[in-house]
């Protein structure tokens, strides 16, 4: 395109792509509509701010390796209970009270409509406070201010991970290696097959070991 706003001959004008349920979406175009995320932003800040904190505490030692290593150990399972008994948790009367979470209802919308940008995204309030009272939790039991900042950098950056391929699953992008299309795949079966199967988003060994993983033929 020229100065003066034409088109050259022969070429198209590459549109600038806001929707990520655009056909054809890339990858580049996806990741660009992500980082526009409310939070995406947050999560990444968060990271950002935990990562500089360990880097300035030092005493690195083996033991923050293991603590990254338990982390991605246990993810499956963590990521498992938490959409079972959090995402997918059912409204619930304590006499005139009524328990349900911003999570859970959120999550409920994003499941009557999968097609919806607007509900494909962590809520940060309900997430936040789950963050900060897992990291209390932890920070009490922690040896060293170091290993629980090593703690708290794991999780979000595998909160990070999470975030960006749950949107990446529900956005246009087709799937091109091996394991984004499983991944890609056994999001799909959760949300149009059956919402009680396949709950693991980042990684499927939670629902191998715990049932939930029957073949899409059944």
């Amino acid at each position: 395109m020229n100065a003066g706003g034409s088109t050259v001959a022969g070429q198209r004008p590459r549109l600038a792509v806001h929707d990520p349920r655009a056909p054809g979406l890339s990858l580049r175009d996806a990741f660009l509509i992500f980082t526009r995320q409310r939070s995406a932003r947050i999560i990444a800040a968060l990271l950002v701010v935990t990562l500089t904190l360990r880097l300035a505490a030092g005493r690195w030692s083996g033991w923050d390796a293991a603590v990254l290593v338990a982390l991605l150990a246990l993810h499956p399972f963590t990521e498992w209970v938490i959409h079972v008994g959090i995402l997918h948790w059912k409204p619930r009367r304590l006499g005139r009270l009524t328990i349900d979470t911003d999570l859970a209802r959120e999550h409920r919308l994003h499941h009557l409509a999968p097609h919806d940008p607007r509900h494909w995204y962590t809520p940060m309030r309900g997430a936040l406070v789950g963050f900060a009272i897992s990291s209390a939790v932890v920070g009490l039991i922690a040896p060293t201010l170091a290993l629980w900042l090593s703690f708290l950098v794991g999780v979000v950056a595998i909160g990070l991970v999470y975030e960006w391929t749950h949107y990446l699953c529900h956005t246009s992008y087709r799937p091109r290696g091996k394991h984004y299309r499983r991944l890609w795949r056994h999001h799909r079966l959760h949300h149009f097959k059956n919402e009680h199967y396949w709950m693991g988003v980042t990684m499927h060994l939670g629902d191998r070991l715990l049932g939930t993983q029957p073949s899409p033929k059944d």
